[in-house]
């Protein structure tokens, strides 16, 4: 069962969205990038105009089902202090656990707090095997330039 029906916890989505073609097939929660040819893709690095994928309610699918290659995907922009429910690793999360990026856009906890670090823990929760969303509240120096990425 989903901890959480919706990625953008703050409810602060208006005009802070992209609708874009999916590159690839990816889960809601996970951060994702527009790439060179217009289209939503994997984050690889916290850097540039990154953007968390939300669920896509508009084609009938769920928190837990992932947005296909081809079909329409809408992100919400990282801003300093909004709140998402990012899926996240195995791990012992704490109130405050710093948060980076992982692989195909995942996200887990960090070792410490560092620049690679893209937010902090909202929730204690113990994730034991399969990626879950956790609350994650956005920190400073996340935001790009208006113009980058696009």
């Amino acid at each position: 069962m989903a901890r959480y029906r919706r990625i953008n916890i703050d409810g602060k989505s208006l005009y802070k969205t992209e609708t874009r073609i999916m590159a690839q097939e990816l889960s809601p929660g996970v951060g994702v990038v527009i790439d060179a040819n217009g289209k939503f893709t994997a984050a690889t690095e916290a850097t540039g105009r990154l953007y968390i994928l939300d669920c896509a309610y508009h084609q009938g699918l769920t928190v837990n089902d992932k947005v296909p290659v081809g079909d329409s995907g809408v992100g919400n922009y990282v801003e300093e202090g909004r709140e998402f429910a990012l899926l996240c690793g195995v791990g012992t999360y704490k109130k405050d656990s710093p948060i980076k990026l992982a692989i195909n856009g995942g996200f887990m906890l960090a070792t410490d707090d560092t620049d690679s670090v893209i937010g902090y823990s909202q929730d204690d929760h113990t994730i034991a095997s399969t990626p879950e969303h956790i609350r994650v509240r956005m920190r400073a120096g996340t935001v790009a330039p208006a113009d980058a990425g696009a």
